[in-house]
């Protein structure tokens, strides 16, 4: 399991097909873990099945998603993992997400126990989402490399439709596909329509109770939890109105206003006080911060929980996106109602800062882009970078990089 554990305590069970050479190794909030090779990409498989026979049910059982997000963080070679085309107007957001982490137990994130169904021609709508939010229905175009092996498939979220050879299932709550019976990502080429959804800030801010069961699995914070966590949040959030301008005042403290810096090479320990440490010594990488601030969240009676992939890569110069090792990242989503499951971006100097949680975010064209062509024979085109893309992640953050080409 991924979190706060202590290293005294038995090991999570892995799935079969463990990998000749795995190495353990304890980072920061993460467990000492069982690691696969590098040959294995930033998730290793799960083994030969997922399911129970060849398909039609079966679940996906809570073993660890995440493996050595540090490690592939400080890899000397930045080792391509995916390359992609789109035809987003803007790929500053293009977050390809490769599954969620929605059990926190005070040391350990991990995915819940879920059922999979066969893949669905068109994808079930967003729960949560509606109607009047503004959204834009895009066609990405992925690739991965021969030796990117693992289970999960990445996809920009939410997804629509998934275009892909072999066996894989679909787990509707956290909307990835996983495959099935020893299937990889491994030279996959794949295509996905997902949704750019752009909510408003007044959308957010006048975001109704999520629903009881939303309320239920997804603000559960254990009892073991030290008070710190607790009261930082009820501090850095004082004189919010709502859950919305809460959200935003996590990520402000994190990102921006509370002192904190991005490290990959730090050591803050492990256990159920992990998250305490950090917040005292004040550096970490991506793990750190969107485990603390998924959290924090649920101790204020917001649902939360961390989404693990690739922030969306570079530009290359035949107008591809290529995605590296060193693209790895984990995130905080937060549910709203109306709006549904909401991308945060905590961590100083990385990925992209949304509209969304701006003071005045830059709206770029004001009119929607026509929704992408429905043919199967229509490869996306490539994006023109957007002056977010190219825009040094520093300065993105303080909202100096204006509109977007």
């Amino acid at each position: 399991a991924v979190g706060l554990d202590g290293g005294d305590g038995a090991l999570a069970p892995v799935r079969t097909g463990r990998r000749i050479g795995a190495l353990a190794l304890g980072i920061a909030l993460v467990v000492p873990l069982v690691l696969p090779s590098l040959d294995g990409g930033i998730l290793g498989p799960s083994g030969t099945g997922v399911g129970s026979g060849t398909g039609g049910g079966g679940t996906i059982s809570a073993v660890n998603p995440l493996v050595s997000l540090q490690n592939s963080l400080n890899q000397p070679e930045d080792r391509e993992v995916l390359t992609y085309r789109t035809n987003a107007p803007d790929t500053s957001g293009m977050y390809l997400r490769i599954v969620s982490l929605d059990e926190f137990d005070g040391t350990t994130w991990r995915p819940s126990v879920r059922s999979i169904t066969d893949v669905p021609s068109r994808l079930p709508a967003p729960r949560g989402l509606a109607a009047d939010v503004r959204r834009t229905e895009v066609t990405t175009r992925i690739s991965a490399a021969d030796w990117y092996a693992q289970d999960w498939l990445p996809m920009p979220y939410p997804a629509t439709r998934v275009a892909i050879g072999g066996h894989w299932r679909f787990e509707h709550i956290g909307r990835t596909l996983v495959g099935d019976h020893g299937q990889t990502t491994r030279g996959q080429t794949y295509t996905v329509k997902s949704l750019q959804v752009r909510p408003t800030p007044e959308q957010l801010a006048d975001a109704p109770p999520p629903p009881a069961d939303i309320v239920r699995d997804f603000t559960k914070v254990p009892g073991s939890l030290p008070a710190v966590v607790a009261s930082t949040a009820r501090k850095v959030t004082a004189g919010a109105v709502n859950d919305y301008e809460r959200a935003v005042k996590l990520q402000d403290y994190f990102a921006v206003s509370g002192g904190f810096t991005y490290n990959t090479q730090v050591k803050a320990g492990s256990g159920v006080d992990a998250i305490a440490r950090f917040l005292k010594q004040k550096e970490g990488f991506c793990v750190h911060f969107a485990f603390s601030m998924a959290a924090m969240a649920r101790t204020l009676g917001i649902p939360a929980r961390v989404a693990v992939g690739f922030t969306p890569g570079s530009p290359t110069a035949d107008g591809a996106m290529s995605v590296g090792l060193r693209d790895a990242h984990a995130w905080p989503e937060l549910y709203f109602e109306g709006v549904g499951w909401t991308r945060f971006e905590p961590t100083p100097t990385r990925g992209s800062v949304p509209e969304y949680t701006q003071d005045d975010p830059s709206t770029g064209s004001s009119s929607a882009p026509a929704a992408p062509t429905e043919s199967a024979s229509d490869l996306p085109t490539a994006a023109a970078p957007s002056a977010s893309a190219n825009c040094p992640a520093a300065e993105r953050r303080m909202g100096d990089c204006g509109g977007t080409a």
